[in-house]
């Protein structure tokens, strides 16, 4: 069974703060991935100014995940739309 770990935020934008504290939870935890999932909207964060799209946060992570192979990036939250929810995404 994998160890996965998820590393979900908004991530506007992404930054080296993040990819640390992504790193060092897989390492520190024994994780076998660790996986980013920006929010499509965070529902904190709606009405945020400068606040970039869904879609550009998820490539801005794409990108930052290209230099670390121990992190994946996933869509799920925005393939689901609307405002992300944890526990929506667990389930």
């Amino acid at each position: 069974m994998q160890r996965i770990g998820l590393f979900g935020g908004s991530f506007n934008p992404i930054h080296n703060g993040h990819l640390h504290l992504a790193k060092a939870a897989k390492e520190g935890l024994g994780l076998d991935k660790g996986v980013l999932i920006p929010a499509n909207v965070s529902p904190f964060k709606q009405d945020a100014p400068g606040m970039a799209s869904g879609a550009d946060r998820l490539a801005m992570c794409r990108l930052a995940a290209q230099e670390h192979p121990v992190l994946e990036v996933s869509d799920l939250e925005a393939r689901r739309g609307g405002a992300s929810f944890t526990a929506d995404t667990l389930e």
